[in-house]
């Protein structure tokens, strides 16, 4: 399906996705990172 862009949804994401990840690189990194301390701590 395409929207009012041209684009399919899935590069619709993947654009958007990417452009999140250029904006904001450790944003996924951090969270990644404190779930595995969790669980360690866990442990």
């Amino acid at each position: 399906a395409r929207d009012r862009s041209g684009r399919t949804k899935t590069n619709e994401v993947f654009i958007r996705l990417k452009d999140h990840l250029d904006r904001f690189p450790d944003f996924y990194n951090a969270s990644l990172v404190k779930e595995e301390a969790e669980d360690i701590d866990d442990i």
